[in-house]
């Protein structure tokens, strides 16, 4: 539940269950596609909570066998239009329930005649809010660090957050509240923020590409692992993530982790070739795979002059003749 969906649903924009799977073929804006799916989730959650496990499982059953979905939910619970009546009471329920210590009222367009914000002038151009306005507060905190008024926005978001710890979402406070830590050099209250952020959504790629930055400066590559994992969950087609989790498994000895995110990276054509398949050929040389030369040549061709490049296929040359020798001199221990 995030502040969009509390107002979606108590403006009366709930689709009605037995037309839901309509709402996913022509939503009205992208919101609304995303709305759908919160609903349906809605749907499960209050499926679970008023009849039992037990029939969400008959219903999903059922359904695995082709039957048709609005006369299953009948079978298992109550008619559609008691279904319906009870699911919506439910969704309103739980919207009312959001940060019930704030004020949801929604105020009047705010305004200033000037460009510079105090604390006076955003009081003479909400008067009619109280305090713990919602949108009152978030406003405010926008607008002080849009005129980097640092401390001022903390005050306003640590309030917000203490009285909607669960505020998740594009528009969530806890990443203006990690950027005001961060214009101001608290590096640690921006992790300690960012990592409460990354616990409760789902979707935060920025929150966890920022705690990567932070536990790589601060070599705590377990916590690197994690987050680059939960980008990589989200979107599999960025390098950064790929990036961080070869670093990261490289460090703590974890060669296989290693390989295959220096593989992956190759697919998304990196800016500097050279120098991953550098890395993966002395993983894949660490490995006994005989890939390695593949891979230190392919760097030497993107790099011509990569020193430590020419330096490692010398290497492998020196093995390799050196390995050849032997054999020619013991014979009989060739396998």
């Amino acid at each position: 539940m995030v502040p969009a969906y509390r107002q979606m649903i108590l403006e009366g924009e709930l689709t009605p269950v037995s037309k839901l799977s309509a709402a996913f073929l022509k939503p009205r804006s992208a919101v609304h596609l995303q709305f759908a799916y919160y609903e349906s989730s809605l749907v499960v959650q209050f499926l679970v909570e008023r009849f039992g496990f037990k029939k969400l499982v008959s219903i999903l059953r059922e359904l695995g066998e082709g039957a048709e979905i609005n006369q299953t939910i009948e079978k298992n619970t109550v008619p559609m239009e008691k279904f319906e009546e009870d699911f919506a009471a439910f969704a309103k329920q739980m919207a009312r329930n959001l940060a019930p210590g704030l004020d949801w009222s929604r105020p009047r367009e705010i305004t200033l005649k000037t460009g510079v914000v105090t604390l006076d002038t955003i009081k003479a151009a909400t008067g009619e809010l109280s305090s713990n306005n919602f949108w009152l507060m978030t406003w405010q905190a926008s607008q002080f660090i849009k005129e980097h008024h640092w401390s001022a926005a903390k005050n306003v978001l640590e309030k917000l957050l203490d009285l909607y710890p669960e505020f998740t979402g594009p528009d969530s406070a806890y990443r203006m509240l990690a950027t005001v830590h961060r214009m101001l050099g608290e590096t640690n209250q921006e992790r300690q923020v960012l990592t409460r952020f990354a616990e409760l959504d789902g979707e935060a790629c920025d929150a966890y590409l920022r705690l990567m930055e932070l536990a790589t400066a601060e070599k705590d590559w377990p916590m690197v692992v994690k987050n680059a994992r939960r980008y990589l969950a989200v979107d599999p087609l960025v390098a950064p993530p790929y990036r961080f989790l070869a670093q990261a498994a490289e460090q703590t000895g974890d060669i296989e982790t290693a390989i295959g995110a220096y593989q992956a990276l190759l697919q998304l054509d990196p800016q500097n070739p050279a120098e991953i398949h550098f890395r993966l050929a002395q993983l894949l040389h660490r490995r006994g795979t005989p890939d390695a030369r593949r891979h230190v040549l392919q760097a030497l061709e993107n790099a011509p002059r990569f020193r430590a490049a020419l330096k490692f296929l010398l290497e492998l040359n020196s093995k390799t003749v050196n390995s050849a020798a032997t054999r020619a001199a013991f014979p009989e221990a060739t396998p």
